[in-house]
């Protein structure tokens, strides 16, 4: 009669621990849910002050990041302004009975985060954490948001070192039509002085008016690029290594664009069919960004000189996916050298 008392208790027992942990489970997939969802106020339409001495728990995305402050915006589009603390604690919400929360530093507040603080507030209307809590399922997505945004911040350098360049020519256009259009000016006051030097002082305005024209079109040339070499790189299935064929392809091209001046490396790589599409994207992504890093590294061509590279997947195929030599064929890099037309008159540029 004890063992079967002692037997029940356990099935109890067993049975008890199983609801909890389906308990859990359930929890834990409504609390993900609820951390994916999109925000739905996108800007802050005011300022939200709160009260000295008040305890307020808010919800909402991390908008703004400062060096002991950052400020979050709730649903309702109030933006409040939290402090840190020594003692403010930062970690994640606890998934499950077996799973504790993960403690953080304030470098995991990133921008878009979605928070939750508690605190109280201050003199100044600001909110002093005690601790701020976050899901690991959106701080993977504003980290992947915050890592995507790097390369972007690379291609607006890149394009403000083009600018510079650009304005530099251009500038100096406009320094010579402005001298042709005196040269121009006194060449017409020549000729009505002196009519026995009337022609040479027409000719003079003629030449003068042609060079101006000539500056003139050069300016509005200056960001129209056309395509003067081209050259495609091949890989061997599911990898993303340059051959050495591929490798003395490059440093030719790399040649052409020693002496070259107001110019662009366009480079699109793209992939066969063999694998699914996300691993099609990354491997073509690699292969663009190693045809990248060979011109830079060896071809020693200046990064603001290449366009941030295109990733294709199994987009574009230049021939049949289906045959073994359309394949090895659509496994590909292209490389294109883009020359300003309002330079080319005047500097050097690749041969064609």
């Amino acid at each position: 009669m004890l063992v079967k008392t002692r037997r029940m208790a356990f099935y109890t027992m067993l049975l008890a621990i199983m609801l909890m942990i389906s308990a859990q489970v359930v929890f834990g997939q409504e609390e993900l849910a609820m951390a994916s969802r999109p925000r739905r106020v996108s800007k802050a339409t005011s300022e939200r002050l709160i009260p000295s001495g008040q305890e307020v728990t808010i919800k909402g995305n991390v908008t703004r990041v400062g060096q002991d402050s950052f400020s979050v915006c709730d649903m309702a589009g109030a933006e409040t302004v939290v402090q840190l603390t020594s003692s403010t604690r930062i970690t994640t919400h606890r998934r499950g009975i077996f799973r504790s929360a993960a403690t953080h530093d304030k470098a995991s507040l990133l921008l878009g985060l979605l928070v939750t603080v508690k605190g109280r507030g201050n003199e100044t209307g600001e909110l002093v954490a005690r601790w701020i809590r976050f899901h690991d399922s959106a701080y993977k997505a504003a980290t992947e948001v915050d890592t995507r945004a790097i390369p972007i911040e690379r291609e607006q350098d890149r394009m403000a070192g083009q600018l510079d360049e650009t304005t530099i020519v251009a500038a100096t256009a406009r320094k010579e039509a402005k001298d042709a259009q005196e040269s121009a000016d006194k060449a017409q006051s020549t000729a009505d002085q002196a009519q026995n030097t009337a022609d040479l002082a027409k000719n003079g305005a003629a030449l003068a008016q042609h060079t101006a024209m000539g500056a003139h079109e050069k300016i509005g040339a200056i960001d129209d690029f056309e395509v003067t070499e081209t050259l495609t790189v091949s890989f061997r299935a599911g990898s993303a290594v340059l051959t050495n064929e591929a490798k003395a392809r490059l440093d030719e091209f790399a040649q052409k664009t020693a002496r070259a001046r107001g110019y662009l490396i366009e480079i699109c790589a793209f992939a066969s069919k063999e694998g699914g599409k996300d691993y099609n994207h990354r491997l073509s992504q690699a292969r663009a960004e190693v045809v990248k890093d060979y011109l830079i590294d060896a071809g020693r061509v200046a990064p603001r000189r290449i366009v941030s590279p295109y990733s294709g997947g199994v987009n574009n195929p230049i021939a049949d996916n289906k045959t073994r030599g359309g394949r090895m064929q659509n496994r590909r890099a292209e490389v294109k050298l883009l020359v300003s037309k309002g330079l080319a008159g005047k500097e050097p540029v690749a041969n064609r």
